[in-house]
């Protein structure tokens, strides 16, 4: 079989799938908002740090530079039309977790909210951000972690069948997981 060069920008398509996130920010005015994220990665296990990749003409980007925290919630298979919405580009002023039917609740450490149909939810502050390319790394602090009981195995693995978060291959294409091994050697 033979191998095709492509463009090198088009590496991402091929690192893929990705888990998608759904971050929750909110602005100095106290709006709030949601986007889809996959150029997400843990960074750091202590301190817990996560990284997030954006565009620097995300909304959320600008929310997450003004207030300097967040919440990194994950979705699940179910909610595939709303993740649809969550990564389109809105009018800033339209509230794309009302247009998505997104329910949300208080966070304890953060001003934006927690995501209600997420069964995972991490509170985070901003550590730093720096540009690369086209992005920005942001890198977060996580401060609080809720996850539904149920879902987390004894050693507090997530039961990745019953969750089926949505992992990113392109455009509106995405994988779901259906089983999960443990590997042996």
């Amino acid at each position: 079989m033979a191998q095709i060069t492509r463009d090198p920008r088009d590496f991402w398509k091929v690192l893929a799938p990705r888990l998608t996130v759904l971050v929750t920010t909110m602005d100095r005015q106290g709006r709030t908002d949601v986007s889809a994220f996959s150029f997400v990665s843990p960074i750091s296990f202590d301190p817990p740090l996560i990284g997030i990749a954006s565009g620097v003409k995300k909304h959320s980007y600008d929310n997450l530079l003004q207030k300097r925290e967040f919440v990194v919630n994950l979705p699940t298979e179910k909610m595939i039309e709303k993740i649809a919405v969550a990564g389109q580009k809105w009018d800033p002023h339209v509230s794309k977790i009302e247009r998505a039917g997104l329910k949300t609740k208080p966070a304890v450490h953060v001003g934006p909210p927690l995501l209600a149909e997420c069964p995972v939810s991490a509170e985070c502050y901003l550590e730093e951000a720096k540009k690369y390319g086209d992005h920005v790394l942001l890198i977060g602090k996580v401060i609080a972690l809720h996850v539904r009981d149920e879902l987390v195995d004894e050693k507090g693995r997530l039961k990745v069948a019953l969750v089926r978060p949505a992992l990113h291959v392109a455009d509106n294409l995405f994988a779901f997981p259906y089983v999960s091994k443990e590997a042996k050697g």
